[in-house]
């Protein structure tokens, strides 16, 4: 076993062990919610007390949830297009790739120069699956991936657009529209009064979210040239149907009472 330092990460982009070591406490459960022994052997190998995330009472299971339904979307964009490009914002250890490659995709995961200097100790560029350094924030990622994508692009952001600003979740989505006709949008996102409540509750101090989103309708207001293909809200079937034995009675009871709790952490997919 070899230990890899990660002193140089920054507390706001440490939060991207969070959901690695979720899903590798939920690959040794029996009946897993999502199978990753990647996960595991990464978690081994990194010089950090995952243990704090016990002690801050992370929610390890709606990490895999949140990947398990986002999962069954994106398989689903390949099944239409096999020969596609997916393109991963902010990828972190993510290992969607591995779980879900299904030989012809080309797929292109992008995140900031720290992250992908230790992502590059796990992973490797291959003649499908690309590993680019950039801020979303820049724009030098788009000529990349412009040179790299073949057929129809869906774009990827799970758990990075609640770090940035409304004004810079705009000027993404314009820069999608302009420079990748015909493509598609899946992120997640939760109403502003969860948000408020998830910060309150969120175990890095020193990385507070910003971004939600209240009606979905905004977006396509706010983006004329978008629309709001469809959004999986929490619990909605099928999507959830596999994983919401594992989502506290309370909050199940909730959802059957209160339509509003539906809409207060889902899953958009834009399309222009």
């Amino acid at each position: 076993m070899r230990t890899i330092d990660i002193s140089n990460l920054t507390e706001a982009q440490a939060t991207l062990l969070m959901p690695l070591w979720a899903r590798a406490v939920e690959n040794r459960r029996p009946n897993p919610l999502i199978i990753d022994h990647k996960a595991v052997a990464i978690v081994d190998d990194l010089d950090f007390n995952f243990d704090v995330f016990i002690q801050r009472r992370v929610p390890q299971a709606d990490y895999c949830i949140r990947a398990t339904v986002l999962d069954r979307l994106v398989v689903e964009f390949l099944e239409k297009n096999p020969d596609g490009t997916v393109v991963e914002f902010g990828v972190g250890l993510d290992t969607r790739f591995d779980r879900l490659d299904n030989n012809r995709v080309t797929w292109i995961e992008i995140d900031l120069p720290h992250v992908i200097d230790l992502r590059l100790q796990f992973f490797e560029s291959t003649n499908r699956r690309h590993i680019l350094s950039g801020s979303l924030l820049d724009q030098e990622w788009i000529d990349q991936v412009k040179q790299i994508r073949r057929g129809p692009t869906l774009f990827l952001a799970e758990g990075v657009l609640y770090f940035l600003a409304a004004t810079q979740v705009d000027t993404l989505l314009e820069e999608l529209v302009e420079h990748f006709p015909e493509s598609a949008f899946l992120f997640d996102t939760q109403s502003p009064w969860f948000l408020w409540f998830s910060n309150l509750r969120q175990p890095v101090k020193n990385a507070q979210m910003k971004f939600s989103v209240g009606d979905v309708r905004d977006l396509s207001e706010r983006h004329p040239r978008i629309r709001v293909h469809r959004w999986v809200g929490f619990g909605d079937s099928p999507y959830y149907d596999r994983t919401l034995h594992r989502v506290s009675r309370s909050k199940r009871l909730a959802r059957r009472c209160f339509t509003a709790i539906r809409s207060m952490f889902k899953i958009i997919e834009l399309r222009w």
